[in-house]
């Protein structure tokens, strides 16, 4: 279960440093559903607007907590978050500089639910938040 959630959020963090470029498929083997529906809009959206992402080093994750359902083909998985990375458009600033689209340091938590697919790998399928964001780190260290 954590494995999946390390390498989503692994395949994710390498698809925006990649952007413009980014192939979305590659986040299908570890999400499905709304989430992966949003992501790959998310990305194809950014991708074709010339962003990419700066920074993902001062990105990181916790997994807090994981509960597997008595179904055993589900799960929920509490993940705190703290994104100091950059959204940018290279060479989009007047001067050709690039411009900052999004810059905003963030942290706080989200409820990832995963269920097990019927080829027998766990995907995340929903990733809503869990109360309010911060512009401060607010996870516990890893």
């Amino acid at each position: 279960m954590r494995a999946t959630l390390d390498q989503s959020f692994a395949d994710f963090s390498e698809c925006l440093t990649e952007m413009p470029t980014c192939d979305p498929s590659i986040l299908e083997a570890t999400r499905a559903g709304e989430l992966l529906d949003g992501n790959v809009a998310r990305i194809n959206e950014w991708n074709a607007a010339g962003y990419t992402v700066m920074d993902r080093d001062q990105y990181r994750y916790v997994i807090e907590a994981v509960e597997i359902g008595n179904d055993l083909t589900t799960a929920n998985a509490l993940v705190c978050l703290a994104d100091g990375s950059k959204l940018i458009e290279p060479g989009g600033a007047s001067d050709g500089s690039d411009l900052i689209i999004d810059d905003q340091f963030v942290s706080g938590r989200e409820s990832w639910r995963l269920q097990l697919s019927a080829d027998g790998m766990w995907r995340a399928i929903a990733a809503p938040a869990v109360g309010a964001t911060e512009e401060s780190d607010i996870c516990p260290a890893a």
